[in-house]
This record gives structure tokens, C-alpha cells and sequence, in this order.
């Protein structure tokens, strides 16, 4: 019989917070841990620890933190790779609302290539995880900004536009979204639109509109990059 898992959370941020409700669910022992309560790390007993911390500041915290070193150290980053600890990048958005228990059983953990078994990563963890070699992280957390980050970001350009500038709901745009997202989902071309059309007199259209938002730019480097794929 193995042993029994005692985590230790380092960081209180949100993918901390969201990863404690779920373990608090599959009922893991943890404790939490930050920079901001000024007090000794609480190690006795602790078998695994998670460093829920700035990308930039996890090597340095473990090299400020030699007593670490004899216990299993896993941190979250999708880009960074380091011989002090093992990647182990849950690849989902946390948002500052905690999600369903179902939606955490869904996440996919992406492991270092060279990691041990998931099961001694991160036991008790029901999740489906899959290998990738740390020479490709950072190519795949750039597809991961891309994707996300970004699409978000042009989500909420669009919901402020469509409030502050066109007078309309954004409930009227939510049918809009959910679409997209099934057609992504389900098809294999789910683009749409001037592009897929050619239709140049619209993107030229498109392209006037912008005039003078930080859009316009985007826009034109989404024709070009759809051109060259």
C-alpha cells in the first residue's frame, strides 16, 4: 500500500484556491502556505509540494528553500522547465469563481516527459494527464495564450463594443459564442466568414471600421496569418 499523499500549497492565488476545493472534494490532506503569512514553511509530514507561484519566481523560491529538496516538488507552469522540480500544467483557464467538481475531473494534466508515473506526481488524482517533452513547452504554452488568453481577450472587446458603443446586449451575442464553441468542437472547418469566402470587399469594409482601435492591427494580423497557413 503506498503511501498517503500530504500536499503542501505553495501560493494562494487562483489556481491554487480552484486546485484546494478540488482537493478538498477527493478528500487530500494539504496545507497552504504563502509568501504574505510570514511564518516557517509547515513541512512535518508533507510529502508533496506544489508550487502555485509566478513562473519567474519558482526557481528562485526552491533555491531559497534547500530543506525542499527531499520531498516531491511539482510546479504549474506550462512553460518552464527546471531539474528542481517536475512540471505538471493543468491545461484549463481558472477563473476567480471556483467550477463544478466535473469540470476538475476533466482537466487534462500535461507532465514532463521524463516526470515519475502521474500516480506518484500527484496521487489521489483521478485526472486523464499525457506527456510532453520540455523541449516543446514552450511552443505548446504559446499555443495555449493563443488560444485562451487571447480569444478572451477579443470576447471582451467584443461584449464592450457591443454595450458601449452599439447600445446592444451582450446577451444577444451569447448564442453567437456558444455556436462557435460547437463548431470547434464538432467540425472540422468551423471557420466562417470574409475570409473563408474571399470576399475582400468585406475585409477592406472591416478593416475601415477599425480605424483608430487597437483592433484594427489584430485583425490584420489574423487575414495575414490565414493567408499563410
Amino acid at each position: 500500500m503506498g503511501q498517503v499523499p500530504v500536499y503542501l500549497f505553495i501560493g494562494n492565488g487562483r489556481v491554487s484556491r480552484h486546485l484546494q476545493h478540488y482537493f478538498q472534494h477527493l478528500k487530500l490532506e494539504f496545507r497552504v502556505w504563502s509568501r504574505q503569512q510570514h511564518r516557517p514553511l509547515p513541512l512535518e509530514g508533507v510529502t508533496h509540494v506544489l508550487l502555485s507561484i509566478s513562473d519567474d519566481s519558482i526557481v528562485p523560491f526552491l533555491l531559497d528553500h534547500p530543506e525542499l529538496s527531499p520531498l516531491k516538488l511539482i510546479h504549474f507552469s506550462g512553460s518552464l522547465s527546471t531539474p528542481l522540480a517536475w512540471g505538471a500544467h493543468p491545461l484549463m483557464t481558472f477563473s476567480h469563481e471556483l467550477y463544478p467538481i466535473e469540470a476538475y475531473r476533466e482537466i487534462h494534466f500535461v507532465i514532463d516527459h521524463d516526470s515519475p508515473e502521474f500516480s506518484d506526481l500527484l496521487p489521489g488524482l483521478p485526472n486523464p494527464h499525457h506527456r510532453l517533452s520540455t523541449e516543446l513547452k514552450a511552443r505548446y504554452h504559446a499555443e495555449c495564450v493563443l488560444s485562451g488568453n487571447f480569444t478572451s481577450m477579443l470576447w471582451d472587446h467584443f461584449f464592450q463594443v457591443m454595450e458601449k458603443q452599439l447600445g446592444l446586449p451582450r446577451q444577444a451575442a451569447l448564442p453567437y459564442l456558444r455556436q462557435i464553441t460547437h463548431n470547434l468542437q464538432h467540425q472540422v472547418n468551423p471557420l466562417t466568414g470574409p475570409l473563408v469566402r474571399g470576399d475582400q470587399a468585406t475585409v477592406d469594409r472591416n478593416l475601415k471600421a477599425l480605424e483608430g482601435d487597437p483592433y484594427q492591427g489584430v485583425y490584420t494580423s489574423f487575414v495575414t496569418a490565414y493567408r499563410a497557413v
